[in-house]
């Protein structure tokens, strides 16, 4: 309990003064956009598709920032290696993005890296090389353009988790988490332990900072989707009962984000990619059946379909965010199953 208290006094007092550096220099009721995106590019084969991506969103002068929410390289099936080489070449492919890249870890990305197919890599190596070349500085992003964030390795106690970060604009919270689907049981299951703990303590102190500085909503981005099933919860349950239950290793996000959001007044976002299918919806219930009214997922396009969700988020607006659906023109007529 100490340590969670001291992390959210650091959070707090950190954010507080970005807030103010912020706010000389731009009004907060004033609308802004950016892009989020995920699971993508996948193969190698689809880099030309997601080059087309790259230049539709920089076409757009009105975004300020991407968030990428993981899975940069296929999964388990596919026969492509989870090599410097390849993980590189993805890192260098978004620093074609005009704007500042915000990434979050997918699974695919390391923990699956230990697949024969992948090239049979100890997934802990491989995700200290990612940390490393992705977050090569924890107080900025990567990208076009380097924009300030909070990362979670300055929190006593998270000194690892360079890839959690937490920033704000406009009267809105901004934060991204490690979270992944378990394909298979952990190697270290203390380790993973460790994972979800960090990342639930650093959801724990978005809310916090977004409570204390009075903020409109709360945006989180994670690469798995808690809710593979979603639905009518009476009519999923009656014919899957099993299927509304917490997906493995994901229980404690269920209560936090049940819990902040409930206590929370203004919109909660969480933006997830995992299943590769476009959709914003209301997933989220009480134990008595009733809907978590102010929660919304959004999850991005992914592979095989190469484009983008527009976010317009208006802190003037009661909903604050809006999202769009952006296909990229060139890869309408090229996406297909592959």
């Amino acid at each position: 309990m100490r340590l969670r208290t001291t992390i959210l006094r650091r959070v707090k007092l950190t954010i507080t003064l970005m807030l103010g550096v912020a706010a000389c220099v731009q009004s907060p009721d004033r609308a802004y956009e950016f892009a989020l995106m995920g699971d993508n590019p996948y193969p190698t084969e689809n880099v030309p598709k997601f080059r087309a991506l790259i230049q539709d969103v920089n076409s757009r002068a009105s975004l300020e920032w991407v968030i990428h929410v993981g899975d940069i390289r296929p999964g388990l099936a596919a026969a492509e290696p989870c090599s410097d080489e390849v993980l590189r070449g993805r890192f260098e492919l978004y620093q074609g993005f005009d704007v500042p890249l915000i990434y979050t870890p997918g699974d695919n990305d390391w923990f699956d890296c230990v697949a024969e197919s992948a090239g049979g890599y100890d997934e802990y190596e491989r995700l200290a090389f990612l940390r490393a070349l992705f977050f090569p500085d924890p107080t900025a992003t990567t990208g076009g353009r380097s924009m300030p964030v909070r990362s979670q390795s300055f929190e006593p106690g998270f000194e690892e988790f360079v890839e959690n970060v937490l920033w704000t604009r406009g009267e809105v919270v901004y934060a991204t988490v490690h979270l992944v689907a378990l394909t298979r049981v952990p190697t270290d299951p203390e380790t993973a332990g460790r994972r979800l703990d960090a990342a639930i303590a650093w959801i724990d102190g978005a809310f916090e900072l977004a409570r204390e500085t009075g903020s409109a909503a709360v945006f989180i981005a994670t690469q798995v989707d808690p809710w593979v099933v979603a639905g009518n919860p009476v009519l999923v349950g009656q014919r899957c009962e099993a299927c509304l239950d917490p997906r493995s290793g994901m229980e404690p996000l269920y209560s936090a984000l049940l819990q902040h959001t409930s206590e929370f007044t203004g919109p909660v976002v969480l933006a997830v990619g995992d299943t590769h299918i476009f959709r914003v919806d209301k997933p989220l219930y009480r134990d008595d059946g009733t809907l978590v009214e102010n929660f919304t997922r959004v999850e991005t396009f992914g592979h095989p379909y190469v484009h983008w969700v527009r976010v317009t988020v208006d802190p003037s607006d009661r909903g604050v965010f809006t999202f769009h659906q952006e296909l990229v023109p060139e890869n309408v007529a090229l996406t297909g199953p592959s």
